[in-house]
């Protein structure tokens, strides 16, 4: 009797609840329901460590792609989906930048004085050399490091590029919004392989990006060593080109001033191609098995460039869940569970100690990380709840007017603020973003006690923002003009100072701190 017991008992603790997308043909197994450390494969303790690939869309839509009923013709991306598991929770932020420092470092965008940034090819900035980035554990780790595709962290001086930033190989863009034919940003031409310049006038960047990748693993590695790779693709960002034969594939789309619907479901269905070719590149070399692939968006989808996040609100450049909940898979076929959907919060933060906690290798930062590692999460072996709450800002295209969002775990705050000359106007709002997650129902008059919590948490993290942090200049300041080809123009690095310069001011730091407490604070940490 008591044997029978317990085998019910045990079915009912592997019940498996299937989620079905009624305008799909995908069935997914959710962890709600199952005990995942079940599912999960025990490695042996002499195992090789894994490789490493991490494929970051840029400006991909929630809703965009096939898993989610999308018409866009993804099946590489849903083959992941279908072989890894949906981090249904995955949290980016509203724009490229911020996005990319917080996967490279693990912090905070707002400590590093990126929060609001976008580096553009006038801007002189990037992200501080004292920062340890992740390619650089993995590299001391004894892995082999390449990046392919855009970095956008910096590029004027060769401690900003990513050859100094941890890779070994770099084959790409240092700018956004490169044209995707001719390969240039403002007249400018903006491709290069480790500091020299190529040429692929005519070819498709995400092609480019798709076949370099491929190569690198078949060709360039040493089979004896791991590897970490390192693709950010431009699409489908702007410029909206794309191939005519992707764009003939949808006829029943139109491209219109304000929602090129086409032409952004070409360049979607060309970086599903490009991924496509990584896979299989991974197959034909026998690898995939031991390979860590990690598939997710910089922030949301952009209606006016064609990207769609319904049901989810809003969408790139803002705090609701369609800027910064965003698409995102891993798959590890010798460990994690295909066909399964984890709904613990994930932050881009925590991709980097995440992945030292899976691949077994100590991190050496050199500045105290927000990210946190969700690992055991990821794998039903840990706490659930990530513990320590989101912020999100972004203040594009509209100078003054900060769009926050304080996310924690289920409750999530929004306040819009206006900073007028002489007032500020705040509208704030409140979610429950688990029974709501399309944000539709504001709670904050109900709940204002959670709203106090919440605008404390995000007043705090403001004040950390150093005060020569850098803000996105979308227009260049009057007489710039764009070098022949960016390779050519970074400043050595033994022609730039090594120690930073940590600026002046009026009034001795201490004073300030004493009068204003945190928000004294006018240096970076």
């Amino acid at each position: 009797m008591v044997s029978i017991i317990l085998i019910i008992l045990s079915i009912l603790l592997l019940k498996i609840k299937l989620n079905k997308n009624p305008s799909s043909n995908f069935s997914f197994t959710s962890i709600e329901t199952v005990n995942l450390s079940e599912l999960v494969k025990t490695r042996a303790a002499d195992a090789p460590q894994p490789n490493i690939i991490i494929l970051l869309a840029d400006d991909l839509g929630w809703s965009d792609v096939g898993y989610r009923g999308s018409d866009i013709n993804t099946p590489n991306i849903d083959r992941l989906a279908k072989e890894g598991m949906r981090l249904e929770r995955f949290y980016a932020t509203p724009f490229c930048t911020p996005t990319r420092a917080a996967l490279m470092t693990a912090r905070d965008p707002i400590k590093l004085g990126a929060a609001h940034a976008v580096f553009m090819a006038w801007d002189n900035a990037g992200i501080s050399p004292v920062e340890k980035f992740m390619p650089e554990d993995f590299k001391s780790a004894g892995y082999q490091t390449a990046m392919i595709g855009k970095w956008h962290l910096g590029h004027t001086i060769e401690q900003h590029t990513p050859n100094a930033r941890g890779f070994d190989h770099f084959y790409g863009h240092f700018n956004t919004d490169v044209l995707y034919f001719d390969h240039t940003f403002a007249g400018g031409h903006d491709f290069q392989v480790n500091g020299e310049t190529v040429d692929h006038s005519g070819e498709y960047a995400t092609d480019v990006h798709g076949n370099q990748a491929s190569h690198y693993i078949k060709n360039l590695r040493n089979p004896e060593k791991p590897f970490f790779l390192y693709v950010p693709f431009l699409a489908p960002h702007s410029p909206m080109e794309a191939k005519e034969e992707d764009k003939a594939k949808y006829t029943s789309r139109l491209d219109t001033p304000r929602h090129p619907a086409k032409t952004y479901a070409a360049m979607v269905d060309s970086l599903d191609q490009a991924i496509g070719s990584i896979l299989s590149s991974l197959d034909s070399e026998g690898i995939a098995d031991n390979t860590i692939v990690l598939f997710f968006s910089d922030n949301g989808g952009y209606y006016n460039f064609g990207g769609v996040n319904k049901p989810l609100r809003g969408g790139k450049l803002e705090s609701y869940e369609g800027g910064v909940r965003v698409n995102a898979v891993m798959r590890w076929p010798d460990v994690l569970p295909p066909n399964t959907i984890n709904e613990n919060v994930v932050s881009v933060m925590d991709v980097y100690p995440s992945l030292m906690a899976a691949t077994g290798i100590s991190p050496s930062y050199t500045k105290k990380i927000d990210g946190i590692d969700r690992w055991s999460a990821i794998i039903g072996k840990g706490e659930k709840e990530r513990g320590e709450p989101l912020i999100f800002t972004s203040n594009i295209p509209i100078y003054n007017q900060f769009k926050y969002g304080v996310l924690d775990e289920q409750w999530k705050l929004i306040q819009h603020v206006n900073h007028k000359r002489r007032s500020s106007e705040v509208e704030t709002e409140l979610y429950n973003v688990w029974s709501d997650p399309n944000e539709t129902t504001d709670l904050s008059l109900e709940r204002p006690d959670l709203v106090k919590r919440l605008t404390k948490v995000l007043d705090k993290r403001l004040a950390q923002h150093p005060i020569g942090g850098q803000y996105v200049k979308i227009q260049p300041h009057p007489g710039w003009r764009a070098p022949n080809d960016y390779a050519d123009v970074v400043i050595p690095a033994d022609q730039v100072k090594q120690d930073m310069w940590e600026g002046f001011s009026p009034i001795a730091t201490a004073v300030l701190q004493q009068t204003h407490g945190e928000k004294g604070r006018i240096k970076y940490d």
